[in-house]
C-alpha cells in the first residue's frame, strides 16, 4: 500500500498547481458505444462511436467514429494497435470541421492482486481542413502517455479506476512541449462477461494555447461481440 500512494501522488501531483490556471473553464459531457470482437487469440478489431458536448454557442463539441485493430502477446498483457478515426467538430473559428486522425498504440497492463497498473503509448497525425480553420502546423503530430490503476472489488460488478493521461506536440516549429493533462476518474459496471457500463468524471487541462480547461462527465457502453 505505501508503493500504491506514493505512486497516486506521483501521478495527481501537477493537478493542484495547474487548477491554479487563470484559463477560462468549460463545462461538458461524452456518450459513447463501443463494439470489440476477437478475430483469434492475437487480433481484435473495435469500432467506438462518441459524442461531445461543451457549453459553447452551440452546445457541440464533436463526434469521433473510430476503427481500427489490436494485435495481443503474452496473455493480453502486450498489445499493438493501428486506428482511425473520423472527427467532425465545432471548431474555434466557429465553423464545423472534419478531420482524419490515425494513430499507433502500445499498451501494457500487469496485474497485482485486486489491482490492475496499465501504461498506454500512442503516436498519432491530425489532419485537419485548410478551409475552414487557420492551422500554422497541419498535419500536427503527437505523442500520448497514459496510466491507469483499476481496482477490482471481490465479488462485485463494480470496478473503480483513475488515470493521467499526458499530450506533447512532436512537429510544432516553436518548440514541442506538453500540451494536456488529462485526469480521469471512474468506475466499470459489469453487466455480465460481454457488456460493461463505464461512468466517469473527466478534467482537461490545457498548459499550452488558449483553449479553455474542460470539466466532462460521461457514460460508456462496451459490447464484446
Amino acid at each position: 500500500m505505501i508503493k500504491i500512494t506514493r505512486l497516486l501522488f506521483l501521478l495527481f501531483i501537477p493537478l493542484p498547481v495547474l487548477a491554479q490556471s487563470e484559463k477560462e473553464n468549460h463545462y461538458g459531457a461524452s456518450l459513447s458505444v463501443e463494439l470489440e470482437k476477437d478475430l483469434n487469440r492475437f487480433f481484435s478489431l473495435a469500432l467506438e462511436e462518441e459524442v461531445r458536448l461543451k457549453n459553447n454557442p452551440v452546445g457541440f463539441d464533436r463526434s469521433v467514429t473510430t476503427f481500427g485493430f489490436d494485435y495481443a502477446l503474452f496473455d493480453r498483457k502486450l498489445k499493438f494497435g493501428v486506428y482511425y478515426a473520423f472527427i467532425y467538430l465545432y471548431n474555434d473559428d466557429s465553423f464545423f470541421e472534419p478531420r482524419h486522425r490515425s494513430y499507433f498504440n502500445i499498451s501494457y497492463k500487469e496485474t497485482r492482486e485486486a489491482f490492475t497498473f496499465s501504461w498506454r503509448g500512442r503516436l498519432q497525425g491530425t489532419y485537419r481542413d485548410e478551409n475552414r480553420g487557420r492551422y500554422k502546423i497541419n498535419p500536427k503530430y503527437g505523442m500520448k502517455n497514459k496510466i491507469q490503476i483499476e481496482y477490482s472489488i471481490w465479488g462485485s460488478p463494480w470496478k473503480p479506476f483513475i488515470s493521467c493521461d499526458i499530450s506533447n506536440d512532436l512537429n510544432n516549429p516553436a518548440g514541442n512541449e506538453l500540451t494536456r493533462f488529462r485526469y480521469q476518474g471512474g468506475v466499470v459496471w459489469r453487466l455480465n462477461r460481454t457488456d460493461y457500463f463505464e461512468f466517469f468524471a473527466r478534467y482537461d487541462q490545457y498548459t499550452a494555447g488558449n483553449e479553455a480547461n474542460i470539466l466532462a462527465i460521461g457514460v460508456s457502453y462496451k459490447m464484446k461481440l
